[in-house]
């Protein structure tokens, strides 16, 4: 087996535990929620929970494209790719934009809830920039194998956080979310860290790169955004 081949596993692997997670994470709220006493949800959120799904499926058909040596039909399906990326992006800035008055109704007080209602909407904004910046650099690094493998892995670990939110509340869990996204975001980190050191020897700079990236984005959006004056305002016109 060859050591492109071997290389290729982990990509293949954690794409397919990504898609895991999502489906785990939103089975109650959107997959399986005809089998749970769950609120009604608006049909841009279904068509948001869509696009995100078709992208961890995409994303598993191109590791295993060039898992299986089918390079060629990784890149004939990269125009898919960003098709479904535009749509991530679209159906999710319509979803943080709807997000302020579904939490508001769901916790009643915009006064108490404020901080949370405000950290979660503009996490989802950071999410999505973040997502975007790393699949447009990846489209720009497609000929570069090794740079453009680790962006898509960037941004598909980026915009599943919400999924390990969800997972950490469900009953036989019942984690506060931060540390449980926190950690879970951590660990496809640092697998992507070990990975580059047992194949090259150190950690490769779009690892380091996306890592600080990520974890910066988290703070800014989801920590100070919410607590400057442009960031609350913009919460109270949305509710």
């Amino acid at each position: 087996m060859s050591e492109s081949h071997r290389r290729s596993k982990f990509f293949l692997y954690a794409s397919y535990a990504l898609l895991v997670i999502v489906l785990i994470g939103f089975s109650p709220t959107y997959y399986l929620r005809t089998f749970f006493d769950v609120p009604a949800i608006p049909l841009y959120v279904y068509g948001h929970g869509a696009a995100l799904t078709a992208w961890f499926i995409w994303f598993c058909v191109q590791t295993t494209a060039v898992n299986n040596g089918r390079v060629d039909l990784h890149r004939r399906l990269g125009a898919v790719g960003v098709t479904i990326g535009i749509t991530v992006l679209l159906s999710g800035a319509t979803a943080a934009m709807g997000l302020a008055p579904r939490l508001l109704e769901k916790y009643g007080n915009i006064d108490s809830d404020f901080s949370r209602i405000a950290g979660v909407v503009w996490g989802n904004i950071g999410m999505l920039v973040a997502f975007t910046g790393f699949v447009v650099a990846a489209v720009l690094n497609r000929r570069k194998p090794e740079i453009h493998k680790r962006l898509m892995y960037l941004a598909s670990i980026g915009i599943i956080l919400p999924a390990f939110g969800r997972i950490a509340k469900f009953p036989m869990i019942d984690l506060p979310e931060p540390p449980f996204v926190f950690t879970g975001l951590l660990t496809f980190l640092v697998l992507l860290g070990i990975f580059d050191r047992a194949n090259t020897g150190s950690v490769h700079r779009v690892t380091w790169v996306g890592g600080i990236v990520l974890f910066a984005n988290l703070t800014f959006f989801g920590l100070v955004m919410p607590m400057t004056a442009v960031g609350r305002a913009f919460i109270f016109a949305l509710t």
